[in-house]
């Protein structure tokens, strides 16, 4: 068989790339770690390790989840926690307050305590986490939840949401609760109502919480409500300030409370209620009175804190206290079970992210030395490895080197 010149340095000259290449690669491969640098080192093995790979990214990202909603977890939990403790001292002034010996001097240097107790309360309800975002506001985090209304009392900002994070394949964790379920929509002792101030008004009026005095002529007129309305000062003679009661389902003025004249402080009694209205309402404003059998527990505190501070020593006021004081302790333990039921969720949710959160940590270590043994190259074999194809790059350079002169021009 004829063998050609060409043919033979094309033959040694390929010998010698293919050695190179191998030994190229197997240095690569130590110098990285990697014992499949490309889908055609193993086709098999890189489509295993692309899986595994996707699915530790995702696994990490589910870990950062657990973690920020643990977080936020420990810290409703906490804040709780503080809204307990001083609801659990605010039942003990109430209590203290009961005494028969207590006068209106000495109630009202415990309404100094509760309204103490009231703000810190409301700085609770705006606890933000680590993000900057109010963890009682539902979606709308960015927004203040509890606010001070205008007109008086306060208000919930925030909106009925919650909010989840995805944990897993298939699970998804509430973060939070809204302050609405937890501070707002609480079941009252008995029938009663929320005072609040018309956002369109232009003056500067502002509206009590009002007391129940005659709990029966109130349920008698529930659930009707009322709208307390500043007519024009010329209504009546001579010109001044002046406001009519009314009923909001058909406008009719309440016991003949029409036209009556106003003065900052004015105490409105009506339907077995008290309200006061203070400041400089303008003509056209208007302040409403809305039936309800839910208390918030900010009313159930100013509420308990007008009270103490307005009701005198005398047997008709006494008995409109003990009722204010015997309806809070039941609000109060409301608002105490509502903050208890959402704490247990809170504890339920920690227990599951802990939970999640160490099975994605064991199926993660699991994945990383699978992926290891699939990817990761055998240093002591691929140095032996590299030791022979250097040896068989340099025979194939020696042997290319002899072969290169065997020409009939050399003999010549």
């Amino acid at each position: 068989m004829r063998i050609s010149t060409m043919q033979s340095f094309n033959t040694g000259l390929r010998s010698l790339l293919d050695n190179s290449m191998q030994v190229k690669d197997t240095q690569q491969q130590i110098s990285t770690g990697r014992r499949v640098l490309t889908p055609a080192d193993d086709p098999v093995a890189s489509t295993r390790i692309l899986q595994l790979q996707q699915d530790l990214s995702l696994r990490q990202q589910y870990q950062k989840n657990i973690t920020a909603a643990l977080n936020r977890q420990n810290l409703e939990d906490a804040t709780l926690n503080g809204v307990t403790e001083n609801v659990a001292r605010i039942r003990e002034l109430v209590i203290a307050a009961g005494n028969g010996a207590t006068t209106l001097e000495d109630r009202s240097y415990i309404a100094l305590e509760i309204d103490e107790r009231l703000d810190a309360l409301v700085d609770l309800m705006n606890t933000k986490d680590a993000s900057n975002e109010y963890i009682f506001g539902g979606f709308k985090g960015d927004t203040l939840p509890i606010q001070a209304r205008a007109g008086g009392g306060y208000e919930y900002k925030g909106d009925d949401g919650q909010r989840q994070l995805t944990i897993s394949a298939n699970t998804k964790v509430e973060t939070g609760d809204n302050g609405k379920d937890i501070f707002i929509d609480i079941k009252a002792a008995k029938n009663t109502f929320e005072p609040r101030a018309n956002p369109n008004n232009t003056g500067t009026g502002v509206i009590s919480r009002g007391l129940v005095y005659d709990q029966e002529a109130y349920d008698a007129f529930y659930p009707e409500d009322i709208i307390i309305e500043f007519n024009d000062n010329a209504a009546i003679d001579p010109a001044a300030p002046n406001f009519t009661v009314k009923q909001k389902s058909d406008g009719r003025p309440i016991e003949s409370l029409k036209n009556m004249p106003y003065s900052t402080g004015e105490t409105i009694t009506v339907a077995g209620i008290s309200i006061k209205l203070a400041g400089q309402p303008n003509p056209g404003d208007s302040f409403i009175v809305d039936s309800s059998p839910k208390q918030s527990l900010t009313d159930t505190v100013q509420r308990l804190s007008e009270g103490l501070k307005s009701l005198a020593d005398n047997p008709e006021d006494s008995a409109t206290l003990t009722n204010l004081l015997d309806d809070t302790l039941v609000n109060l333990d409301h608002a105490q079970t509502a903050v208890s039921e959402t704490r247990s969720q809170v504890g339920g949710r920690i227990n599951t992210l802990e939970n999640i959160q160490g099975l994605h940590s064991d199926v993660t270590l699991v994945s990383q030395e699978i992926l290891s043994k699939l990817q990761d190259v055998d240093f002591a074999e691929a140095v032996s490895r590299l030791s022979l194809e250097s040896f068989l790059l340099e025979a194939s350079q020696q042997s290319y080197a002899k072969i290169s002169n065997l020409s009939l021009f050399n003999q010549l």
